[in-house]
């Protein structure tokens, strides 16, 4: 038994021979007939043309006569349409350092690569930028910031908030302990005019202004 799957276009002419052999040929799947070997060889070639048989595509003996005098020297490739089909690279006919890669990319239309950087300077310094030192010292000039923020407030006779502002709906953070507190004139830098409403904004006061000293 020979499977035949007719082109599309020929799909109903097969149908119709098929039905009117004795016995008929039925099908054996979506599209595809079962023929007898005997009575492959009297099939009509018009319904047979572009058809797959037992999987692979039906050449009839005029489209093969066609395709032999259009090979070229190295037998496989042919001209088809006024131009040359190479399906092989390693063609003969082919002239050397010309071969078509099918699917490969002309080197022309290729997009420039894009720089990757250097991965060992970027590992680095996102190890540096995380690193415990610049973590503190960060948090130290927040709270320089923040602590003296408060001093100039305090020291213009308010909290330096604005009367109409009616706050925070939750309760402020303390930035040190209970003990941590003054109640006299706060806690000076014993080496700059400057005065903290906390030893701990003193002394990363100290840490970030007077490291040197």
């Amino acid at each position: 038994m020979i499977r035949v799957k007719p082109e599309r276009s020929r799909l109903v002419a097969f149908a119709r021979w098929a039905t009117a052999q004795t016995p008929k040929v039925g099908t054996i799947g979506l599209g595809e007939f079962g023929v007898p070997a005997g009575l492959f060889v009297h099939t009509p070639e018009d319904v047979l043309i572009g058809a797959l048989v037992d999987g692979h595509r039906y050449v009839s003996p005029a489209e093969d006569a066609a395709r032999e005098g259009r090979l070229l020297s190295c037998g496989l490739c042919y001209v088809e349409n006024g131009e040359e089909v190479h399906p092989h690279p390693e063609c003969t006919a082919h002239p050397a350092g010309t071969q078509e890669l099918l699917g490969v990319a002309d080197p022309a239309a290729l997009t420039p690569p894009v720089p990757m950087g250097n991965p060992e300077a970027d590992a680095a310094a996102m190890v540096a930028a995380t690193s415990p030192e610049t973590i503190q010292a960060a948090m130290d000039a927040v709270l320089i910031a923040t602590d003296l923020a408060a001093s100039n407030a305090a020291a213009a006779g308010g909290d330096g908030s604005d009367p109409s502002d009616p706050g925070p709906d939750y309760a402020p953070l303390e930035d040190a302990p209970a003990g941590d507190e003054d109640d006299g004139d706060g806690w000076p830098c014993d080496r700059c005019p400057r005065s903290f409403t906390t030893e701990r904004g003193r002394d990363s006061h100290r840490r970030q202004v007077h490291r040197e000293d």
